[in-house]
């Protein structure tokens, strides 16, 4: 079966009975924090954000099941005279459902997304050493930014 990239709803993503499955995983692969580990995310910050107009939240599904997320925030961008960026907030896609293609067409639709909002483009953020940061070039991606980070101890 094919999969299925659509918009979804903050509680169409935390009441999936793949929810937690989902972010497990997707914490295990990309948290590169270790104080982040166990934190579970927030339904109601998740809700302001798209309440607000800064967050817009896809879902792609096989077989009526939740198998991965992409989370695009659209943002104004003072610096740039308020040009509008969109940037993934996370963008995670299931280890066993990766081979049919649902992450790539999970990008597409962030990309669709974040024109149909006016973006000039799309920030994509990957984990360091994981397969996103080696697909993305030969996607037409070229590295930007290098983001680094240091705990609050």
């Amino acid at each position: 079966m094919k999969p299925v990239v659509r918009p979804i709803t903050v509680d169409e993503a935390f009441d999936s009975p793949m929810f937690v499955a989902l972010c497990d995983e997707y914490r295990e692969e990309s948290a590169r924090d270790p104080g982040l580990m166990g934190t579970p995310p927030s339904r109601e910050a998740y809700t302001n954000m798209v309440n607000a107009g800064l967050m817009r939240p896809l879902g792609v599904f096989m077989d009526g099941e939740l198998v991965g997320l992409c989370a695009v925030l659209i943002t104004p961008v003072p610096h740039f005279a308020g040009r509008v960026l969109a940037s993934t907030e996370t963008l995670f896609v299931a280890q066993a459902h990766r081979a049919g293609g649902a992450g790539l067409q999970l990008l597409r639709a962030a990309e669709a997304l974040a024109a149909e909002a006016g973006a000039s483009g799309l920030y994509v953020t990957a984990p360091v050493g994981g397969r996103l940061e080696r697909v993305l070039p030969g996607m037409g991606y070229r590295e930007t930014n290098r983001v680094f980070f240091r705990g609050q101890e």
